[in-house]
């Protein structure tokens, strides 16, 4: 099991063979009632304690255990390997985006690597609910509809969090979902970490277990066999010289362990 108010222990966690899904999730089946009643209801309370001003890290990565346990106690297997490359200091991590799984379970696994924020889309930053812990966490908006000023402002505000010891997290596919196509993956995380003269490290991640909805994007259904995977790559300083490399070795590295996990 997860354990609470630590970050894990080790170079990797694996769901216990012994975990066995919660009889009111059973209960409820087909239905994915439990998770998201379970999920939303742990998000909520959180954005309450951000709308009152006391956001903190420990308590953003506290709950964020809350929802990976949520995951297994679904019936959901979790495999996250080489934490051991997770260390303190600020770094520019760069991964694929699948569901909204991800930017609510990563504050707890990433615990080695110290406080973190994420670069959302601007909608975000006034979603109910989601938004209190955006602004909470002083989240960088993208408009994603002027390129030129998102870098301005993504240079700026994402170096100031760096200075000030705290991670930045991108995703910088143009749509989030399970295909995860190179040629869309823009060199914006590399650009950051080399002004900003900290390292960039990639992070893969599988988080299908939370489909994609219809006609509402976060209420899809689960995929209870499917295994929510995390896994991260060696940090790499960027210069000038090196940062068209750098960036095609994150996309390297986050391509293959795609193509390896789902082989």
């Amino acid at each position: 099991m997860l354990t609470c108010n630590q970050k894990i222990e080790g170079a990797r966690y694996i769901t216990p063979k012994e975990q066995k899904r919660k009889f009111l999730d059973k209960l409820l089946r087909p239905g994915n009632l439990y998770f998201y009643a379970r999920t939303f209801g742990t998000i909520n309370k959180f954005a309450k304690i951000c709308e009152r001003g006391d956001y903190t890290f420990d308590g953003l990565a506290e709950h964020a255990r809350l929802v990976l346990d949520g995951v297994e106690d679904c019936g959901g297997k979790v495999e996250i390997t080489n934490l051991d490359k997770l260390n303190p200091g600020p770094k520019v991590y760069v991964g694929n985006h699948i569901s909204s799984l991800e930017t609510v379970t990563l504050p707890y696994i990433m615990q080695g690597g110290g406080p973190l924020i994420f670069v959302v889309k601007e909608s975000l930053m006034t979603y109910p609910v989601f938004g209190h812990i955006m602004k909470g966490m002083s989240c960088i908006p993208m408009t994603r509809e002027n390129p030129i000023q998102d870098l301005k402002l993504l240079l700026k505000q994402g170096g100031e969090m760096l200075k000030n010891g705290i991670s930045v997290v991108i995703f910088p596919q143009k749509t989030r979902g399970p295909e995860f196509i190179p040629e869309e993956f823009n060199s914006i995380a590399c650009k950051l970490a080399r002004r900003a003269g900290v390292p960039i490290q990639p992070l893969a991640l599988e988080t299908s277990f939370w489909g994609k909805g219809k006609k509402i994007s976060d209420y899809g259904p689960i995929n209870r066999d499917a295994t929510v995977r995390y896994t991260f790559g060696d940090a790499m300083d960027v210069d000038g010289k090196n940062e068209k490399e750098v960036h095609q070795k994150c996309v390297d590295f986050i391509d293959q362990t795609l193509k390896d996990w789902r082989s």
